[in-house]
């Protein structure tokens, strides 16, 4: 900047040379006729350029000096003008220079301040790429938890298999248990006395009637143990733990009971609804893993209500993203995955 201020004033003042070098007329130029009428010979005489000299008057010399002062005067004037036009232009010059030099300040501030903005901007960078790192461990963790999913799924599959020989050994059982009854109560027709009145319709009625299997029904708890809370009939444990669907299984069985059976639509089923904290999700034993789309509670076999799901999932018919377990809210069941943690209910069958 400063070696173009110097080359600019030099200019200026080269300008300003050959200015004068024009208003004086250089050394070269013609005479004029003013020192052509002069007498070149003699110089000795003090009034020679009066009244010496060839060629002219007094007056008109007289006459010729003042043009020239005139012509002197104007081309001084001229010179002048020049001379300030210059110094405008100078001026305008040094103003556009200080304007210059402030706007190189401005850009120095402007630099330092992209240069801040530049290592904010790469502190934002740097926050972004750990953010990415953690979601790309997160997403192994979860690719890794539904691999663990999967196995699960081949468990409870396992689990499934040996409910399936349970049953038909529980169905064995219970025939059997029946044809003993059967026999029981032909053994006790034949040992009974004869009645006068065995044509009674009363007795005729018991007499036909085939015999069934006799359930005994468990005698019902007046209170629950310490651990569980009473809700109506029936003693319930609110687990605060979240865990995944197979991990609230094993939790009620280590506490002493199942997890959650919805009783039937009623005033039992009301009063545990009312019970739960609102927003808040927990784990039932409803499940279709072993019969897709035939939704029932676990160990029990009794299947879901369509009163038990809530209203948007009971509009809602298949099950979709592998949602083969249900959860139950305020507003009712919803279908979620298996691998999801959520608290837990358990009961106490009574």
């Amino acid at each position: 900047m400063r070696a173009w201020l110097s080359v600019v004033l030099w200019a200026a003042r080269a300008w300003l040379s050959m200015l004068l070098w024009a208003a004086v007329g250089g050394a070269t130029g013609p005479r004029s006729n003013f020192l052509q009428r002069l007498d070149p010979v003699d110089y000795t005489a003090t009034d020679y350029y009066i009244s010496g000299g060839t060629g002219g008057s007094t007056p008109a010399v007289l006459e010729d000096l003042r043009r020239g002062q005139e012509g002197l005067n104007i081309k001084i004037s001229d010179v002048t003008k020049a001379l300030k036009e210059d110094e405008l232009k100078l001026n305008n010059v040094f103003y556009k220079l200080g304007r210059h030099d402030t706007n190189l300040e401005e850009v120095g501030s402007d630099m330092e301040r992209l240069s801040t903005e530049t290592r904010r901007i790469e502190a934002k960078l740097n926050r972004h790429a750990f953010n990415v790192d953690f979601l790309r461990r997160r997403m192994e963790g979860l690719e890794q938890n539904s691999e663990s999913g999967q196995t699960v799924e081949v468990q409870v599959a396992a689990v499934r298999a040996i409910v399936n020989r349970l049953d038909d050994r529980l169905t064995d059982a219970l025939a059997r248990l029946g044809l003993v009854e059967n026999t029981t109560k032909t053994l006790e027709k034949r040992s009974a006395p004869y009645y006068e009145d065995f044509h009674d319709p009363f007795i005729m009625a018991a007499a036909v009637r085939p015999p069934t299997l006799t359930v005994y029904p468990s005698p019902k708890q007046e209170s629950c143990r310490l651990d569980y809370e009473k809700v109506g009939l029936g003693c319930y444990w609110f687990g605060g733990d979240e865990l995944t669907y197979p991990e609230a299984v094993a939790a009620c069985v280590n506490h002493g009971g199942q997890l959650l059976t919805l009783p039937a639509p009623g005033t039992q089923l009301d009063l545990l609804i009312a019970r739960l904290h609102q927003e808040t999700v927990y784990w039932t034993s409803g499940t279709d893993t072993f019969s897709k789309g035939n939704w029932a509670f676990l160990m029990t076999a009794q299947p879901v209500m369509p009163l038990h799901w809530a209203q948007e999932e009971h509009a809602s018919s298949s099950t979709q993203n592998n949602q083969h377990c249900a959860s139950i809210s305020s507003s009712g069941l919803s279908k979620r995955r298996c691998t999801h943690r959520l608290p837990y209910i358990c009961h106490i069958l009574q």
